[in-house]
């Protein structure tokens, strides 16, 4: 239902996108993509392919800086789902991201002072997984098919197909303010 009522809108906005990217872009129609969604592509080597029939809700970003972002067909993004690719992330058909998921394939080198600033390597998400909100996909992640990540989780590594995965994390209480003060 929701492809049908954003279909003339988001259309409009992928015939944008096509001419301002050219065949860096490859998106088929229908698509169906909330107020504040948005591509951006940049680089000569860079591609952004995005399969049939995705939902987006608003806020969606996906940018690709001389790297690969494939997103297979059927997938849902909820609020504010953000995507920054340098050199390769793979997103299944049917994987359903949560609110706030962050997916990056690249991180800073702070550990080599006049390095290369960021470092990169490729990230991977089977088909039909779920990633709940607020979590965050790093680069190296390889999600197998079915897993189901956790809310809040943070992953960087191997999770297996059909697998749940879950940080579990202690809690740590401080003082209250008004004790301090005594």
């Amino acid at each position: 239902m929701e492809i049908a009522i954003r279909a003339i809108p988001t259309t409009l906005k992928l015939l944008w996108y096509k001419l301002v990217y050219g065949r860096r872009l490859n998106v088929p129609f229908p698509q169906s993509w909330g107020k504040g969604t948005h591509i951006h592509i940049e680089g000569p080597g860079s591609r952004l392919t995005i399969g049939k029939k995705n939902v987006t809700r608003e806020n969606v970003v996906m940018r690709v800086q001389n790297g690969k972002l494939e997103i297979g067909d059927k997938c849902f993004f909820n609020l504010n789902v953000s995507i920054t690719c340098l050199e390769s992330i793979r997103l299944g058909a049917g994987c359903q991201f949560g609110n706030n998921v962050v997916i990056v394939d690249h991180d800073h080198n702070y550990k080599k002072a006049g390095a290369d600033p960021l470092v990169s390597s490729p990230v991977i998400i089977g088909q039909n997984v779920w990633i709940g909100a607020n979590s965050v996909i790093l680069r190296g992640a390889e999600i197998g098919d079915g897993a189901v990540i956790a809310a809040g989780s943070v992953v960087k590594g191997k999770v297996p197909s059909g697998c749940v995965y879950y940080q579990k994390r202690e809690s740590v209480c401080a003082p209250v303010l008004s004790e301090i003060r005594k």
